[in-house]
């Protein structure tokens, strides 16, 4: 009789081994879910921080400047062509030629406006001063690293994509509340990057007018 009283215990242990396993994995799963949600929150904040003391060298490592420039060129370009009376009537094809032509263009000015330099300081401490009246705007105004910030933080920013994470800030200091950036960050590997600034209509005016002036001459 005592082979079955040994018997018992085991059978209870060999029960309870899958419900134990099923708890495990289940929090794992839950773990890498809630991080997955605080990392882009984690990133965006050690961004502010070293955009909000200048940290050029850090900013831009948190940057693709090629994802970026990209994002500014396709701006311009939609900029310019709804900006431009006469392409409006333009069948899809004739638009896209146009674009074509506009885009050698575009790369010209962005060589010249839209440096890693002048990136940076776009969403610097120095923004604000640096940029104010060029044609990037005023400058981007990241939040605080305090309550109030983390909380503006929070409430201006989400997932738009599984790896897309977008933050809306106000221009600098004196620029109108309609004035507001939209930076877009991306997952790459295991961090998150800067990879799109949505810049406000004022500065994508400029930067228009701009790129017509030069296809004008180029005429």
């Amino acid at each position: 009789m005592q082979p079955a009283i040994d018997d018992e215990p085991a059978s209870e242990t060999e029960a309870r081994r899958p419900r134990w396993g099923l708890r495990i994995a289940l929090g794992i799963v839950a773990a890498v879910l809630i991080g997955y949600w605080a990392s882009p929150y984690l990133s965006v904040t050690r961004f502010a921080l070293a955009a909000n003391v200048g940290a050029t060298e850090e900013v831009l490592a948190r940057t693709d400047l090629r994802a970026l420039r990209a994002s500014f060129a396709r701006q311009i370009v939609r900029t310019y062509l709804g900006r431009q009376p006469q392409t409006r009537s333009l069948d899809p094809l004739a638009r896209q030629v146009v674009g074509s032509v506009a885009t050698g263009y575009v790369d010209a000015i962005i060589a010249e406006h839209l440096t890693p330099q002048a990136i940076a300081a776009l969403i610097s401490a120095r923004g604000a001063r640096a940029q104010s009246g060029a044609l990037l705007g005023q400058g981007v105004t990241l939040p605080r690293a305090d309550l109030q910030g983390v909380w503006t933080l929070f409430a201006n920013s989400g997932f738009d994509g599984l790896a897309s994470f977008a933050v809306g800030v106000p221009a600098g200091p004196g620029a109108a509340e309609e004035e507001r950036y939209r930076l877009r960050f991306g997952l790459a590997g295991l961090r998150w990057v800067l990879r799109a600034i949505e810049l406000p209509r004022s500065a994508l005016e400029k930067l228009a007018d701009e790129l017509k002036s030069r296809v004008d001459l180029g005429s």
